[in-house]
């Protein structure tokens, strides 16, 4: 039970990972003129974090190392 539960925690982690980095890449290329490259910033960090926790649960829930 607590396999499935670590891979779709993963995968959901991975989505928003996914998400906030695609955000910060319209960012950059939309609104590089206008210097703000703390929102930059600060979406790759929540992307980082959130790729981190699901790796986590990943390991620690389903027991997996590498590709699911």
């Amino acid at each position: 039970m607590f396999t499935n539960l670590g891979k779709v925690i993963y995968w959901v982690a991975y989505a928003v990972a996914l998400l906030m980095f695609g955000l910060a890449t319209l960012v950059w290329f939309t609104e590089r003129q206008s210097g703000d490259l703390g929102l930059i910033g600060n979406l790759v960090l929540i992307g980082m974090a959130a790729l981190v926790i699901g790796v986590g649960c990943r390991y620690v829930l389903a027991r997996t190392v590498g590709k699911p």
